[in-house]
């Protein structure tokens, strides 16, 4: 089947560049993006593909010189599309368990002004000699000493480069913690925006990178001026906001700062240049928590700062969070998250502000210095703040409740107190700066510390006190690990518990990614589809579906490169294709046309997985099955044999084989990657049908 093309010439959207960065020798090329643009929009898809064609072979370590990263704008960035700004950045994950290959997006100014000196996106590969930055202005590569830099915090490398390069000038940059090769180092670009989960900042760290900075004179633009122009007037800001409970106001002092001490300032703003949808939060005239007679300070953030101060209840959702109803389709209705622009005459109202209430986790908080601490070190020292919150600290909670650090005598080096700061602080301190009795360990990651003090107890062991909102004990382990070394989300349990359909749904993503798919991918359908499979939904085809909606809008979403914020967005489900139009100014683009393409980007991933990693059915199911044996905040589970017939349902839908998870030769060739499917008939990986495949029994016998 012939590929189709979309474009003779190259739109103005792109750049027209990928710079290739050799750390090692300190030099540059250039792959020209018209290579791939027409095949895999820009993002995820083409990061897939150039990794493919650029990495022989990705089974390294990733603090290695060989891990190979690879950040990637789309088609939007720049443009002043909006909701358009942010970036991808794929290669072996220093956080994963097991290491391998994963991405990250990030928002912020960089990929912009990366576009405007010329460059779609770079290769990185190699390691410096020494502490190095690259600055890439214009068409002038540059390779500087950063020793002036090293051991500086985030925020004030920034600064630095701020006043060496200008205002203009943008910068992605790591802390200390990802100069001392801590797991959970981010690469971060103004203040909040950054590239967490996967441990890069470690990779950079290994690296000897400590930033890369960007300056350009040039443009890039929208090939369809009328059709951005009515993108931009879809604007549905919400102006009620979205209502935090009474606690949570309290704790960092929204509203209007009733009872602050001192002067507040809160502002609203957005991350990236073009959008017009305001979600980030600004505190002026904090108190600088590692600096308190220093000057005030700014902090910005989302729901995390949120959730650093308190750690008391999950988060109750409506029903319309995930479920599209009829009404609340119609453009301008409809907020993913909250549902609050709702039409009062809707008959189906009450049911889709129906909330599901998460479990009373019974922790620390409301302590707004606490949660600021939290946050502060987490945007200074590099650090990423979901993994901080959610899985470190709930675990050092869940295990001091339960008695099992009195039991083998482990010293954090200063009593475990969650209504001191300087407790917060003293730990993000060791694990930044590897000090302290368990510094090293801790700057390994929650999941190998865990492992190296003896999962069986430190991670397995059954946490007491949890309960759903009519009293009933509901059991999860101390630790919130569920597959590839993440912490759960939207899983059903742990933190943000939700409707066993979304779970259900998440954690399809989850099997086959090999990071949180949570934060991007999210769960939605529609109410006709979730009426029909909302009993079983392990046993429905509609089930299937709805997973690979999610999939391929999610590949598309980080392909164009637009903000989770707003898509997938079930008020607007043409919301990427109009996008892609504005681009590349093409009208006969179709929906199919782009799940095409999503579908293609998303294969090459797992043609990634298999080549390096040894990717199976077997590895998958036993990564995201024992965690949803322990019950939701409804009591409900599921069992192995519920779990693997929807992941035959899937597999089947995939044209996958049901036995080792691999694509079929018409897999391949239906997204015309003959090329790779010849790459696995020589490997013994192409698959035939197995008339006699017998599922596994139970190997976790629950």
């Amino acid at each position: 089947m012939a590929k189709k093309v979309f474009f003779d010439k190259l739109p103005s959207c792109y750049a027209g560049k990928i710079l290739k960065i050799d750390l090692t020798n300190k030099t540059t090329s250039v792959i020209p993006t018209e290579k791939y643009a027409n095949d895999y929009v820009g993002g995820r898809a083409m990061a897939n593909r150039i990794y493919w064609d650029e990495v022989k072979d990705g089974n390294v370590p990733a603090l290695s010189a060989e891990n190979t990263l690879i950040y990637m704008t789309g088609p939007l960035a720049g443009t002043g599309l909006p909701y358009s700004g942010r970036a991808i950045m794929t290669g072996i994950s220093a956080k994963n368990i097991p290491e391998q290959y994963t991405h990250s997006s990030c928002g912020g100014y960089f990929g912009a002004v990366l576009k405007w000196a010329g460059y779609d996106g770079f290769v990185l590969t190699g390691k410096a000699d020494s502490l190095t930055y690259v600055v890439i202005d214009d068409d002038k590569i540059s390779f500087e000493d950063a020793s002036d830099l090293k051991g500086m915090y985030v925020i004030d490398t920034q600064e630095k480069l701020f006043d060496k390069y200008g205002r203009k000038s943008s910068a992605l940059v790591i802390g200390p913690a990802g100069e001392n090769l801590c797991r959970h180092a981010s690469i971060v670009t103004h203040a909040d925006s950054a590239f967490a989960m996967p441990g890069y900042g470690a990779v950079w760290g290994y690296k000897n990178l400590k930033a890369v900075v960007a300056r350009g004179t040039g443009t890039v633009a929208p090939m369809d001026l009328e059709k951005t122009l009515e993108i931009h007037a879809w604007r549905d800001t919400p102006e009620k906001g979205r209502p935090y409970p009474p606690e949570y106001s309290e704790t960092v002092k929204l509203g209007d700062f009733e009872g602050a001490s001192e002067p507040h300032y809160k502002t609203f703003n957005s991350c990236n240049p073009g959008c017009n949808h305001i979600c980030m939060i600004s505190r002026s005239c904090v108190t600088n928590p590692l600096n308190p007679a220093g000057d005030k300070v700014t902090m910005v953030g989302k729901c995390m700062d949120l959730y650093g101060s308190i750690m008391r209840t999950d988060n109750d959702y409506p029903k319309g969070s995930y479920i599209d109803f009829p009404r609340q389709s119609e453009p301008g209705k409809y907020l993913w998250q909250v549902p609050i622009l709702c039409d009062e005459e809707d008959p189906l109202k009450d049911e889709y502000l129906d909330i599901y209430p998460g479990n009373l986790l019974n922790m620390w908080g409301p302590n707004a210095e606490f949660g600021d601490m939290m946050m502060w070190c987490c945007n200074q020292y590099g650090l990423d703040k979901w993994d901080i919150a959610f899985w470190l600290f709930t675990w050092i909670y869940q295990c001091q409740l339960e008695g099992l650090f009195q039991e083998e005598g482990i010293d954090f080096g200063r009593p475990i107190d969650f209504n001191d700061p300087q407790f917060t602080k003293h730990i993000l301190e060791s694990m930044t700066y590897r000090t302290g009795p368990m510094g090293d360990l801790l700057a390994e990651g929650v999941g190998r510390m865990i492992r190296a003090l003896g999962k069986e107890k430190f991670g397995d062991t059954i946490r007491h006190g949890i309960t759903n909102r009519d009293g009933e004990e509901r059991l999860t382990p101390v630790s919130w690990e569920t597959s590839w070394g993440e912490c759960s989300h939207w899983q059903g349990r742990g933190f943000q518990g939700c409707e066993k359909h979304v779970w259900v749904s998440m954690n399809i993503l989850h099997m086959i990614g090999s990071r949180d798919e949570a934060n991007g991918a999210h769960s939605h359908d529609h109410y006709e589809n979730y009426l029909q499979y909302k009993d079983d939904p392990c046993h429905h085809p509609l089930m299937v579906e709805a997973a690979v909606c999610n999939i391929r809008r999610n590949e598309m979403k980080d392909s164009l490169l637009l903000c989770e914020y707003k898509d997938p967005d079930p008020g607007r489900p043409n919301m990427e294709l109009d996008m892609y139009k504005a681009a590349l100014g093409v009208k006969d683009i179709t929906l199919d046309d782009i799940d095409h393409l999503a579908d293609r980007g998303k294969i090459i991933e797992r043609a990634i997985f298999m080549r390096d990693h040894g990717r199976t059915r077997d590895m998958e199911v036993a990564q995201v099955y024992p965690w949803m044996t322990f019950p939701d905040p409804w009591g409900d589970t599921v069992t192995w044999d519920e779990w693997n017939d929807l992941v035959d349902l899937f597999y089947k839908n995939r044209k996958w084989d049901l036995e080792t998870g691999w694509p079929t030769r018409e897999a391949w060739e239906e997204v015309e990657l003959d090329d790779i499917a010849e790459f696995f008939a020589e490997q013994g990986k192409i698959p035939t049908a197995n008339p006699d495949y017998v599922r596994k029994p139970d190997p976790f016998g629950k």
